[in-house]
């Protein structure tokens, strides 16, 4: 008889487990890390997947849940003797290589939940940019100048009807907007994709944001804005961005929130960003048009200046508006 054979791992076994057990319930410590990992566990366990979710992206994360799920058995054969000796020494080190996988499972499953959240607001980045299926990306797309600055008349009469803070400015351009706004001592800023505009604006220590504007407002938090201006680049945006952008507006204002919308008519564009403006940018006429299909009451309020001849002004149904003719120069 060999001298694997004389080895009782039945006794051993239950040894191991009587003195694991003793240790459980003696070591506090123990007990209060294995009640802390298992609820950590039980919080990060997925939900069942209702079918429309499924795609291609979710059956990869979905497979790499699943394999970080670890499992500490280590297989021992079935030679005899040899196999008792591998299993006494799994199980003897069996407590310490549970504790970590538990978290490293913690921890696997905590990541997996940050790239499916992660996964969801890329979604509805691409859905708010993309174009429709049966609309073609404009031909002239890039090729129009960026809108210039502005006016002081305009920024003036856009200050007078902007409502309580914050307020986001899309986009900020050099600053002249986030300016006069701030001087009446609201909270605002603004985002700018061209870095010369957002240079010129930091400068005079405002506080433009470097990016893509549209990709701000979806990433903002819901109902974080009391005040959303509309302007500049947006202008040069297909159709289907800007519908896109008004229902992200509207996610993002409060409940008593109002969008102000400073855009020049494309129908007074001359000849050659007429040629290359087809399908980018819409009048304020329609702006009041599908600010008012998302529940808005929205009105046109004329601006004495060469190029935006109208701002629109849109609010929730339950908001009062101050008085037009405060502010106007």
């Amino acid at each position: 008889m060999s001298a694997f054979e004389l080895i009782d791992t039945v006794r051993i076994s239950a040894e191991i487990e009587a003195e694991a057990e003793k240790r459980r319930r003696q070591d506090r410590e123990l007990v209060q890390l294995e009640r802390e990992i298992e609820q950590a566990w039980t919080d990060i366990a997925p939900a069942a997947t209702p079918p429309e979710a499924v795609h291609d992206d979710g059956i990869l994360l979905g497979h790499i849940a699943n394999l970080a799920a670890l499992d500490p058995h280590v297989p021992i054969g079935s030679r005899r003797g040899l196999r008792g000796v591998k299993w006494t020494i799994r199980k003897l080190t069996y407590w310490y290589i549970r504790f970590l996988t538990d978290q490293f499972n913690v921890f696997a499953g905590m990541l997996i939940r940050h790239l499916r959240h992660l996964e969801t607001r890329m979604g509805r980045v691409e859905l708010s940019t993309r174009h429709g299926t049966d609309q073609p990306v404009p031909a002239g797309l890039g090729f129009l100048d960026e809108p210039p600055e502005p006016s002081a008349a305009v920024a003036s009469q856009v200050a007078c009807y902007a409502g309580p803070g914050p307020c986001l400015v899309l986009s900020g351009g050099e600053g002249a907007l986030v300016e006069a706004i701030g001087d009446r001592g609201i909270r605002v800023h603004g985002v700018e994709q061209d870095p010369n505009r957002v240079l010129a604006g930091l400068s005079r220590q405002l506080d433009i944001r470097t990016g893509d504007v549209l990709a701000h407002l979806v990433g903002a938090i819901d109902g974080s804005f009391g005040t959303i201006v509309l302007t500049g680049m947006v202008e040069t945006l297909p159709l289907a961005n800007l519908l896109g952008m008004v229902d992200q507006a509207a996610r993002k204002l409060k409940a008593t929130g109002r969008i102000i919308v400073a855009v020049a008519d494309p129908a007074s564009r001359g000849r050659v960003e007429t040629d290359l403006g087809p399908g980018l940018g819409i009048s304020p006429i329609t702006w009041r048009h599908l600010l008012e299909r998302a529940g808005f009451d929205a009105r046109l309020e004329p601006c004495p200046d060469s190029r935006i001849a109208e701002i629109v002004v849109a609010h929730r149904s339950e908001q009062s508006d101050p008085d037009p003719e405060q502010g106007k120069p």
